[in-house]
């Protein structure tokens, strides 16, 4: 399931089959998405050879149609079914289409099953893995991203010292596709300056709420209580919703206990990011966080939260209030 047996494909143009891509990496599952249809649809009867459905509930007659008929002046022709849920919770119907099709799939055909989630335990994921090629775009290494950043600047004639790469890639939001956007705008802000710096990405990043919520996290560690309320009316003064920052912080406490768990099973970095699927940065600082929070003032937190969501969802409670009491009764660690 891996990118570098998809690349080595498309290299040599051994393209008909079926592919499965999945994963978090909206980026590189788009880029290589684009990469195999524009050598196996390539040329003037691309719109005839390429057919793609898109969404739950489609057509499976439509979709037999499609399979059945021969490519148009070429060699071969690509299908893409797409966010269809039929790797992860497929109907009845579903799986006893791809069932059979799959086991007598056209010589002709690359039929590519682009989703957001799989459940790689089922029949029709496990035939794909058998007969073709599942490629599970993740979240990429720290080391990666930046040198990717540091390729995208360098095409534009740019650059930026390594730390300032990897404050970028902190406080933006999770994913290459995120990074692009921030780029392009660092790009235009700087004009024909060479350098760009870590006040220029202040000047014109958006910092997301994650990294808003991972500062007020930091601040919990520290026992600084008084930085923890500046961050918070920091976002209530940009308006963001309680009940996002709510579910923010469930979220990474959760992820910092399950990292806790895994730290005293033995686990290393790596195979952390991989179990959870979550970008290395995000893994380091759970790490950090493992080792100053007990497991009990976790699971404290994390009943805290739902009872909070709860109220405010309920009407029982005011949204803001409810938060800041929160933050004064979890900021003193046990």
């Amino acid at each position: 399931m891996s990118i570098d047996a998809l690349k080595k494909r498309i290299k040599e143009g051994n393209l008909t089959g079926v592919y499965a891509f999945f994963g978090e990496e909206e980026y590189l599952k788009e880029y290589y998405y684009r990469q195999l249809m524009d050598k196996v649809v390539d040329g003037p009867m691309k719109d005839f050879n390429l057919t793609v459905f898109d969404g739950k509930g489609m057509d499976l007659e439509q979709v037999r149609d499609a399979l059945e008929l021969l490519p148009v002046m070429a060699q071969q022709k690509m299908i893409v079914i797409k966010d269809s849920g039929v790797l992860k919770a497929p109907k009845a119907e579903e799986k006893e289409f791809w069932d059979r099709y799959l086991d007598d799939l056209p010589p002709y055909v690359c039929l590519v099953f682009y989703e957001k989630e799989v459940d790689k335990r089922s029949k029709i994921f496990g035939k794909i893995k058998k007969i073709g090629l599942p490629v599970e775009f993740g979240y990429q290494k720290d080391a990666y991203v930046a040198s990717w950043v540091g390729q995208k600047l360098a095409s534009h004639n740019k650059r930026m010292d390594k730390k300032d790469i990897y404050y970028l890639i902190e406080h933006c939001d999770t994913g290459m596709m995120s990074l692009k956007n921030e780029i392009e705008k660092l790009i235009y802000y700087c004009g024909s300056r060479e350098v760009i710096s870590r006040q220029d990405i202040d000047a014109v990043c958006v910092k997301s709420i994650e990294s808003r919520v991972f500062n007020m996290i930091d601040a919990f560690t520290d026992g600084n209580t008084g930085l923890v309320f500046e961050y918070l009316d920091d976002m209530k003064k940009l308006k963001e919703p309680v009940v996002k920052i709510i579910a923010l912080l469930s979220r990474h406490f959760s992820g910092i206990l399950k990292v806790k768990v895994l730290l005293e099973e033995g686990a290393h970095e790596n195979e952390i990011a991989s179990k959870l699927k979550i970008a290395s940065f995000v893994v380091k600082k759970y790490i950090k966080y493992a080792q100053r929070f007990s497991v009990n003032y976790l699971r404290s937190v994390l009943e805290g939260c739902l009872e909070i969501d709860n109220g405010i969802k309920s009407g029982k409670m005011n949204d803001w209030v409810a938060l800041q009491t929160f933050i004064a009764k979890y900021s003193k660690k046990d």
